[in-house]
């Protein structure tokens, strides 16, 4: 199997034990140092620091021991916790809110404490022994190793408090989306080659000859170098075409790249000894995505919406039936999908120095998020008017400050919504409530009265 090379590092940096193994490193090397100085260097640190640093051999000993059960013991009761907030998470939640708590910085910086803490204790008692009158540094340091701890401990707690109320759940998850797609449109339009207008001649560059590169991996695309994959093409003059993007699951089956190229242009590196397409060479396209067995939420728009959506409709199950925690979340999603469409990130085209196309990215629409964002809910509050109207609300909310373009995709959507729902439980006074929704949506997509289904 194929390694991914480009940014393994950045790979590493997402799994849950890349914080605790630092810290534990940390600890490691702390320890080593700790105790080179207390096997001779104890008199000449004694005239820099102070002595309430320096203990005994019998007081170190007790002092180290005590921590490393301490730490052993807090660690077991944070684990302990961990795995009750991933319950709730799961079942009030969404199994895919897990890693939300799980990754948090603040949670795995607490893990690693407590490793790099509880590792710096054993080590330095192993090598701890009694020579003559000798002090040691390494419990004084493990004491200052435990108030951080006591620090830590105290945060997490307020960490875990706050993580298990599903607003500010909500809000967290609304506020990495915005940041994600706030910062998609800033790399766009920091980089001049890249743009939201195609060619003029992207109909002919279609109509070259293509080669189709096939994903040698199974699992979700989590990253791709669009970047690298752009210079590449630039360099052996070959326009690539990515067919699946960020969020999409491939298996080995699964064409991730369409190449263009011209025989008669095309670098000679990509050409085999008889000018034929090397095939092999191209392949190297795929050095450039990473492939895992889970979304990317640091990566993934449509992942973060789908979590939204997976919250609400947890809401408003029989089990739970909680229809305000689902109106806030749609609420949300709909300030998300507004934000999306004044981003204008659907498309995006890479040019090189000459104004060149190099890569061509085709994002999923606009209109396409929209329903996979509200189309599960459409059905299961086919009979809640509050869980309906709130739909709507999202749609004026999206509606309101975009162009007309998104106003129709808006209207028509709206539509699509007031259709689903079963009129026949709805009394007078849900009708005109959920009319007068119409209507505003309507004023704000400037149709006319009448233009769409209302209720009799």
């Amino acid at each position: 199997m194929k390694i991914f090379n480009f940014n393994f590092l950045d790979d590493w940096r997402t799994k849950i034990y890349y914080i605790p193994v630092v810290y534990s490193i940390y600890a490691l090397i702390l320890a080593i140092i700790v105790i080179l100085f207390d096997s001779g260097y104890q008199s000449y640190l004694a005239q820099y620091l102070p002595q309430i640093f320096f203990t005994s051999f019998e007081i170190a000993k007790t002092i180290l021991s005590t921590i490393a059960g301490s730490l052993l013991s807090v660690f077991t009761i944070s684990f302990s916790i961990i795995m009750v907030v991933l319950t709730t998470y799961s079942t009030q939640f969404s199994p895919r809110t897990l890693q939300d708590f799980l990754k948090s910085e603040l949670t795995l910086k607490t893990l690693g404490v407590f490793i790099g803490g509880f590792i710096y204790s054993i080590i330095t008692l192993l090598f701890l022994y009694k020579d003559g009158n000798s002090v040691f540094l390494s419990a004084g340091i493990g004491v200052v190793i435990v108030i951080i701890c006591i620090i830590y401990f105290m945060i997490f707690i307020n960490h875990v408090a706050q993580s298990i109320q599903v607003n500010l759940l909500i809000d967290t998850l609304t506020t990495e989306i915005l940041d994600l797609v706030d910062n998609v449109k800033d790399f766009n339009e920091t980089h001049e080659n890249i743009r939201n207008d195609p060619p003029d001649n992207l109909e002919h560059i279609f109509e070259k000859d293509k080669f189709s590169i096939y994903s040698n991996q199974v699992g979700f695309i989590r990253d791709i170098n669009d970047l690298k994959l752009s210079n590449f093409a630039d360099q052996h003059n070959i326009i690539i075409n990515a067919e699946k993007m960020i969020g999409d699951y491939v298996t080995k089956n699964s064409k991730v790249f369409t190449i263009y190229y011209d025989l008669n242009e095309i670098s000679d590196k990509v050409l085999t000894e008889d000018k034929k397409l090397d095939e092999k060479f191209l392949d190297k396209c795929l050095d450039y995505i990473l492939i895992g067995k889970e979304r990317n939420k640091s990566k993934d728009i449509e992942f973060g919406l789908q979590k939204l959506t997976e919250v609400a409709l947890r809401a408003i199950s029989p089990g739970i039936n909680d229809p305000n925690t689902a109106i806030f979340c749609i609420k949300q999603a709909g300030m998300v999908l507004d934000r999306l469409a004044k981003a204008d990130i659907e498309n995006t085209y890479y040019y090189n120095k000459e104004n060149q196309l190099t890569l061509i990215f085709e994002d999923v629409s606009f209109d396409y998020l929209l329903y996979k964002t509200f189309y599960q809910l459409r059905y299961y509050s086919m009979r809640d008017v509050s869980v309906a109207a709130s739909i709507l609300e999202a749609l004026i909310i999206i509606a309101e400050g975009n162009d007309q373009k998104i106003k129709d995709i808006s209207w028509d959507f709206g539509n699509y919504i007031v259709k689903g729902f079963d009129q026949n439980i709805l009394e007078d006074l849900d009708k005109e409530y959920m009319n007068k929704k119409i209507e505003e949506l309507a004023e704000m997509t400037k149709k006319s009265k009448g233009s769409g289904i209302y209720f009799d």
